[in-house]
């Protein structure tokens, strides 16, 4: 199981509901630090969670200071899965659903999983 979410979430575009990212600059903030920019090459925390068990939403990225590691320290068990992952931004290319291709776009690389919350320890 570990090797296939590190699979599922290599690659996959810092972009969600609740993580924006600046395409013009290939940016996106730590969620903890207001002013804490992050950039292709920083190891960050990750937090994520699978939206009615059919796509994996970034929930927060963190810069690597903050030691987050686990699903607890930083939402709510819920009854969905949920990780908690350590990667390394990159750019790469990202054609949003709504709009124009992004090259410098950040997705995760280097992904290790730190924590892992099935859908039932949220009920």
């Amino acid at each position: 199981m570990e090797a296939d979410l590190i699979r599922e979430f290599t690659g996959l575009v810092v972009e969600s509901l609740y993580v924006t990212q600046d395409f013009g600059t290939a940016t996106v903030a730590c969620r903890h630090c207001a002013d804490t920019t992050l950039v292709s090459g920083d190891r960050v925390t990750v937090a994520l969670s699978c939206y009615e068990d059919f796509s994996w939403e970034i929930e927060g990225v963190y810069c690597e200071p903050h030691g987050i590691d686990s699903v607890e320290a930083v939402m709510d068990v819920r009854a969905e899965r949920q990780a908690v992952v350590s990667a390394v931004l990159e750019a790469s290319g990202y054609y949003p659903p709504r709009g124009d291709f992004q090259p410098d776009a950040l997705t995760l690389g280097e992904v290790t999983l730190l924590d892992f919350s099935p859908t039932e320890a949220g009920y």
